[in-house]
């Protein structure tokens, strides 16, 4: 017998109250994917309560399936591309590093079709089997793997409300001269399934652009960072998927945490986030970087009072 949806949601926050997901993620474990650790429970590589984050070092596709079902209010993702090709090594002289490794990290070189297919149907089963009802995912990727994470989305019975463009600004020119300078990601945000309402705080969204609606083209200035990491999500861009996505006190999930800007900003907005990572290297940054080592969480994004032309290449009033 399916339940109506008031009884979902009360359903749902009895568990919520029962379970404090964020506290206990590390201990509840789903039946059918028993736990391969001798102490019966996940540890964290980086857990701060009193910011609310929790860093796991691990797979993702492992670790996603022993999260307990409905129970993550967002999701941010920006899995590997599978776009490193050329391997050139390229001398730079715009003030970001001194050489810009084009097979920059083993995790984004070039798999078959059938091997992205398959990666990305793993881990998007379990985010959609975990998300709440009416809650939403966001994913970042190039044209190299967006339209297979498009297709799985859509096989998977995933509602896909938006694609949205991200513009980077000041992006470096394409060294080879071979082809159109790239400036673009897309970001695709679809809802669990197609039942219910979605999770999206419109009216807010709408302030912060001035009182217009806000569009699907996103553009922002990459900032430098302080610290070395081959693909970083600029907070700008986090902060209007999490004001969008969620509200206060939620808890958002991130499976391929990188850098940490996901957890970085979600703290930062009154938010609880659980991040997975594979490689520790950027476990320990993502630890330095919470901790306020590379500098404190500054919002970047404020009410417009209007939005003028000149406004247009700000992310947020576009």
């Amino acid at each position: 017998m399916k339940l109506s949806p008031i009884k979902k949601e009360e359903k749902s926050k009895k568990m919520d109250k029962v379970y404090d997901i964020f506290s206990h993620i590390d201990k509840l474990l789903c039946a059918e994917q028993p736990a391969n650790y001798e102490s019966g429970k996940l540890t964290p590589f980086y857990y701060n309560p009193e910011k609310k984050i929790k860093l796991f070092n691990g797979d993702a596709l492992q670790f996603l399936k022993k999260i307990p079902d409905c129970c993550i209010d967002m999701i941010f993702a920006d899995p590997p591309y599978f776009g490193n090709q050329s391997g050139l090594i390229i001398k730079r002289t715009d003030g970001h590093t001194e050489t810009f490794d084009t097979q920059k990290a083993k995790f984004a070189y070039s798999k078959s079709l059938q091997y992205q297919f398959e990666f990305h149907h793993t881990w998007l089963k379990e985010a959609q089997r975990i998300l709440k009802d009416g809650s939403t995912i966001w994913i970042t990727g190039t044209y190299h793997s967006i339209g297979v994470v498009n297709v799985v989305l859509q096989d998977l019975g995933f509602k896909i409300l938006n694609d949205i463009i991200l513009h980077k600004i000041n992006a470096p020119p394409n060294f080879k001269g071979s082809c159109f300078r790239a400036v673009t990601e897309t970001m695709l945000w679809a809802k669990k399934n197609f039942n219910g309402k979605t999770k999206f705080n419109y009216w807010v969204m709408k302030e912060l652009n001035g009182g217009v609606q806000m569009k699907n083209i996103w553009g922002y200035w990459a900032e430098k960072n302080p610290f070395r990491h081959p693909a970083t999500k600029q907070p700008i861009v986090l902060e209007n998927v999490i004001l969008a996505g969620s509200n206060e006190g939620d808890l958002i999930l991130d499976p391929f945490a990188g850098s940490g800007t996901t957890g970085f900003v979600a703290q930062g907005l009154g938010r609880k986030c659980v991040m997975i990572e594979i490689e520790q290297d950027y476990c320990q940054l993502i630890k330095d970087r919470i901790e306020g080592e590379y500098g404190e969480f500054r919002r970047k994004t404020k009410v417009k009072t209007r939005v003028s032309q000149s406004d247009s290449k700000v992310c947020g009033t576009v």
